[in-house]
């Protein structure tokens, strides 16, 4: 069988991974003119928006990150409870496989193709997935046209798991051989854990939201020093930094003033379906 199936449909054809289609038979894929390529899998229907990611200093769009977006009867549910769903039924890493899947289709949908993709995924995946999962993501990477360098694989800081820091270490470790970068998303400096970013070693730390909102409530000077700090200590361990939840004027100064390399929040661009012809190339120049 091809790599690709092409699956017609009334707002055109659709080219599906095969192994996706292996894994579920069963799921009907749509293209939709407001939401992309949406699929209807465990009762739920699936698609993906996305976050752009900004240059610190063009404030130009260098990279997407994909979100999953569910629904049951109209309902919207979060992605963290669809995937506890899928691992109670016994499906986990074949769902995983399935919206990996649909959030490359829907970034090869959009304008910038070639923009790098940021992909939440969880440290029991990295560290449970054998060889064959890898192996055929990376199938479905190629037959897309794309390869590990154009993702990165982002880990929720706080789903980082107690006592098996050196096995996901390690799994970052194959992971990172061929080709992927790594992010930890959520990272702060009150409750996260300095040693375990040491020995992930990611190539991408993004801060939490939570650490501009604060700092910003701040005196400006001492908020700005502050960060600065912060971001060279991050740079100084060998990472990129990324500052999310810029979502005011002030977010943005403080943010572009204290070194960082990119940034995310609500006040340069919203999550949006790649296909809205209102999807912004850069909000500032």
């Amino acid at each position: 069988m091809p790599p690709l199936v092409a699956i017609k449909h009334r707002n055109g054809v659709i080219s599906v991974p095969q192994g996706t289609l292996n894994d579920w038979p069963m799921a009907q894929f749509a293209s939709t003119k407001d939401r992309g390529i949406v699929v209807k899998a465990l009762g739920l229907e699936l698609t993906s928006a996305f976050l752009a990611v900004f240059d610190t200093h063009t404030l130009q769009i260098i990279g997407e990150e994909a979100l999953l977006r569910a629904s049951i009867r109209r309902k919207a549910l979060s992605a963290a409870d669809v995937f506890k769903s899928a691992q109670s039924g016994g499906c986990l890493v074949e769902f995983d496989r399935l919206c990996r899947s649909l959030h490359l289709m829907n970034h090869l949908a959009g304008p910038n193709q070639r923009r790098t993709l940021f992909l939440n995924v969880y440290p029991e995946l990295l560290m449970s997935s054998g060889i064959q999962h890898i192996e055929a993501f990376e199938r479905i990477l190629q037959d897309q046209g794309l390869s590990p360098a154009d993702i990165v694989l982002e880990i929720f800081e706080s789903t980082i798991p107690e006592g098996q820091i050196s096995r996901l270490a390690q799994a970052i470790k194959n992971y990172r051989a061929r080709g992927y970068q790594i992010a930890v998303d959520d990272y702060g400096f009150l409750s996260s854990n300095l040693s375990r970013l040491l020995a992930l070693s990611p190539e991408i730390v993004k801060l939490d939201r939570v650490v501009i909102n604060q700092l910003s409530q701040e005196h400006p000077v001492q908020a700005q020093k502050f960060l600065c700090q912060f971001v060279n200590r991050l740079h100084d361990m060998g990472s990129q930094v990324v500052i999310e939840g810029i979502n005011s004027a002030e977010h943005l100064r403080l943010a572009r003033e204290s070194g960082a390399n990119m940034l995310q929040g609500y006040f340069l661009s919203e999550p949006r379906y790649l296909n809205k012809e209102n999807f912004v190339n850069a909000l500032l120049s």
